[in-house]
C-alpha cells in the first residue's frame, strides 16, 4: 500500500501530532513544540498558535514527515491489533528540508 497523506490529529503543549496510514499500518507524526517554537521564533506560542501554524503548511509538514518514513528513520509501537510507525520531526528535519516555512503564503512551497 501507499502512504497516505498526513493530517493533523491533535496539538498539546508538547507539540502536534499528525497521522497517515500505510496499510495496514498507522503512521504517527510528533513535532515538538520545541522545534515549532524555535523555527518560527515564537515566544511564549499557545497550542492553538503552533496548531495553525502546522495547518497552515500540512502539506509541507506532511512531506517532511513522509521523508523520514520512507528513509526508515521512524521506530514502532506494537498495540492492540495495530502496528503504530512513530516519526519525530526535529528542528534539524524543518530547517534542512528546502522549504521556506517562514513564507506568508503556505503556497510557495
Amino acid at each position: 500500500m501507499e502512504l497516505t497523506p498526513f493530517e493533523f490529529v491533535t496539538s498539546t503543549k508538547e507539540g502536534v501530532t499528525l497521522l497517515a496510514r500505510d496499510e495496514p499500518m498507522f503512521v504517527q507524526a510528533f513535532i515538538p513544540a520545541e522545534a515549532i517554537d524555535d523555527y518560527f521564533k515564537l515566544k511564549d506560542a499557545s497550542q492553538r498558535e503552533r496548531q495553525a501554524l502546522i495547518l497552515s503548511k500540512l502539506e509541507a509538514f506532511g512531506r517532511i514527515a513522509a521523508g523520514k518514513y520512507s528513509r526508515g528513520e521512524l521506530h514502532f509501537r506494537d498495540v492492540p491489533g495495530a502496528v503504530i510507525a512513530l516519526v519525530r520531526v526535529s528542528l534539524f528535519d524543518i530547517e534542512s528540508s528546502g522549504y521556506s516555512l517562514r513564507d506568508a503564503n503556505p503556497a510557495s512551497l
